[in-house]
């Protein structure tokens, strides 16, 4: 979405079905966000983070909005609660898959945090 390359990072999440699965854990997209703009927000830097306070503080406070934001919309980031589903309890599962209960759910949440991060990045936040 910004540029930010592909070479390395697709595998970032890719075992963070193991927490949804555990049935407690955040919703996924606030770690996914948080690492898009984290990288988007040291595009460009050597180093850590540390090194390079202004641009990590620009992160934190961009996280931390839309975290704030979120919670204002939805009430949580608990994806059990924010999904109506138990993902560790199989039959659940299953039913919620049946009935596409991401169309409710996470597509929702997933416009929001897009729309949100978008609105950050056009207002020089990250």
């Amino acid at each position: 979405m910004w540029d930010v390359s592909l070479k390395g990072y697709s595998w970032a999440t890719a075992g963070y079905m193991g927490a949804i699965q555990s049935g407690h854990t955040t919703c996924g997209l606030f770690v996914g966000s948080s690492i898009a703009i984290g990288l988007r927000c040291g595009q460009g830097n050597e180093g850590v983070p540390e090194e390079h306070p202004d641009d990590r503080q620009r992160a934190i406070q961009a996280v931390e909005e839309l975290y704030k934001d979120f919670l204002k919309e939805f009430g949580s980031t608990d994806c059990k609660t924010l999904c109506r589903c138990d993902f560790s309890d199989s039959k659940m599962l299953q039913q919620w898959i049946q009935d596409k209960g991401w169309k409710s759910t996470c597509d929702v949440f997933l416009k929001f945090v897009m729309t949100k991060c978008i609105e950050m990045a056009e207002e020089g936040k990250i």
